[in-house]
């Protein structure tokens, strides 16, 4: 347990510390960071392996929390930072990495404060760790807020925000969500200070049940594209063109969710029975309104970001019905759906980023491109749900607890579903086929000039589809 206490340490400060070496490397002969860049790519790859010796260490047979490391911060009152490990939050790490990486290998020829980029990325995939890594009070609202700085500053100079209000609204909703959270711990910490697992046994009076629970409610949903919270959150990713940094701001609605299935007990209070029915019916009718847009809209960044917000709203309900037994279900389909829409993302970039430097439209653009357009198409397949990764089977698990527990709820949630799937179907279709039609034609010379991805590409994409393949059923398949 000693040798787990340290790599459970590094996979936090080895971000941290590649962050500090891409801050210090020089810009290229071209005036390009790409040192930084490999810097970073260098960084992931190194903590991927931790992470895959943290899970060799690991006891996937034991469940709750394998507390490694606990650090002493003030004796009066008495605070306890404690770091532990479970497998739900070894595989949300994981796949957070793998998405990362996706993403930077997606911006390797943006030049463009190519080193701010890196720094920032890497601070925030070391906060996020954190994040997923800590046990106790404290330590999680430390880096609950923590990750919010290294994401601010990748929007505000890369996300191409001309509207302030929706930067505002951004940080505002952010600001009380950190007031609600750091309330609702207080009054906590003042009954009784346990680990975040055990914050179930703790007993309130029934106001004390609405403030606490109201207030970490109010905390978490303020990350997920939630009414009201739905529309900077929209407003934001739609206007990012970068895809590590769409990549990485599509990651908040994830540390939501894992927010809300770390303190939600299993016995929820029954104070909180009339608010929990209308959470469940405003995230039905937030999933139906934004698959609806979605498929009405012609961008593709808007019709990923219905897709994710559909899926991330999805599994908020299954994580807050009465019962544990779907969290390693919701666990293994995260872990595929994390690296799908990463890899999904980098593509649309790539196609995007020819279609702007050839000025042709994106009508029939994937007709002459083999490599981009088998990729694309394989990780649209596995996104709507087809037997290609560890989302199918889960998924059918997640949506079948679902409807035991409301079936009226699931018919809603699987229609949405379908209109979000069905929406990235017509745009793959739209990108592959175009209309026998002269004005719609790719180009001037009825000709597609876009370059294909390259080989190198083309290979890390085919070992993104190997390790969607390999994990369809257990994301940890090779540690038995």
């Amino acid at each position: 347990m000693e040798n787990l206490s340290s790599l459970v340490n590094a996979v936090i400060m080895v971000p941290l510390l590649g962050a500090l070496f891409a801050s210090l490397s020089r810009e290229g002969a071209r005036k390009t960071a790409g040192n930084a860049l490999a810097v970073g790519i260098f960084t992931v790859l190194s903590n991927l392996v931790v992470l895959w010796r943290t899970a060799l260490q690991v006891d996937v047979s034991k469940d709750g929390w394998q507390v490694v490391e606990k650090f002493n911060w003030l004796e009066n009152p008495k605070i306890e930072l404690v770091f532990g490990i479970d497998v739900f939050s070894l595989m949300l790490i994981a796949a957070v990495h793998l998405a990362v990486l996706l993403g930077m290998i997606g911006v390797r020829h943006n030049t463009y404060r190519q080193k701010a980029l890196i720094v920032f990325s890497l601070m925030f995939l070391s906060m996020i760790s954190g994040y997923f890594l800590t046990s106790d009070f404290f330590s999680f609202y430390i880096f609950f807020e923590a990750m919010l700085l290294p994401l601010f500053m990748l929007i505000g100079i890369f996300g191409d925000i001309k509207k302030q209000p929706v930067l505002y609204r951004f940080f505002l909703y952010n600001l009380l969500g950190a007031v609600f959270l750091f309330i609702a711990l207080v009054v906590l910490y003042n009954y009784q200070n346990v680990s975040i697992r055990e914050v179930s046994r703790i007993v309130l009076g029934r106001r004390w049940e609405v403030l606490v629970w109201g207030s970490i409610f109010i905390a978490f949903l303020s990350r997920i594209p939630v009414w009201p919270f739905h529309y900077w959150i929209a407003s934001v990713n739609v206007n990012i063109s970068n895809p590590l940094v769409f990549i990485i701001a599509n990651l908040i609605p994830l540390s939501g969710v894992y927010g809300l299935v770390r303190f939600f007990p299993v016995n929820a209070p029954e104070a909180l029975d009339p608010y929990l029915l209308v959470l469940e019916v405003v995230s039905i009718v937030t999933m139906l309104m934004i698959a609806l847009i979605g498929f009405a809209k012609r961008d593709i960044q808007y019709k990923i970001f219905a897709y994710m917000t559909v899926y991330y709203i999805m599994y908020l309900l299954g994580a807050l019905l009465p019962t544990d037994a779907l969290l390693m279900n919701i666990g293994f389909s995260l872990f595929s759906y994390l690296i799908i829409m990463a890899a999904l993302e980098v593509m649309v970039a790539h196609i995007d980023n020819e279609r702007q430097c050839n000025e042709i439209s994106e009508c029939g653009i994937l007709c002459n491109i083999r490599r981009t357009s088998w990729v694309f198409s394989f990780l649209i397949l596995a996104a709507i749900g087809m037997p290609l990764s560890s989302m199918f089977l889960n998924n059918m698990v997640i949506f079948a607890g679902l409807l035991k527990f409301n079936i009226q709820m699931a018919v809603c949630i699987l229609l949405a579903i379908v209109l979000s799937s069905v929406s990235l179907l017509q745009q793959l279709f739209y990108l592959k086929y175009p209309p026998d039609t002269e004005e719609v034609l790719p180009a001037p010379n009825g000709e597609c000039t876009a370059a294909d991805i390259s080989p190198r590409i083309f290979a890390v994409m085919l070992l993104t589809a190997a390790l969607l393949i390999l994990s369809f059923v257990n994301p940890l398949w090779f540690i038995g």
